[in-house]
């Protein structure tokens, strides 16, 4: 099992519990979040995972939906 893989499992896991999020590969010129909420959003998590993997994305932001600060953590 990779880092994605990894990611991936915890982050389907707080989707599942109801909670909202929003991603960012931290690129050149990528500036805004995809925002991820509910179990609905499983694919599409796995979809934005599955790119990162593709072109070697290793520096992903994580934003809470409440958080006090803007970026909680980066994987």
């Amino acid at each position: 099992m990779d880092k994605y893989d990894k990611w991936f499992q915890v982050l389907a896991d707080r989707l599942r519990s109801g909670e909202r999020f929003g991603l960012r590969m931290n690129l050149e010129g990528e500036g805004k979040f995809k925002d991820f909420q509910g179990e609905n959003e499983i694919p599409a998590l796995k979809q934005f995972l599955e790119n990162a993997r593709k072109d070697h994305i290793e520096d992903i932001t994580i934003r809470d939906e409440h958080a006090e600060k803007q970026v909680i953590s980066e994987f």
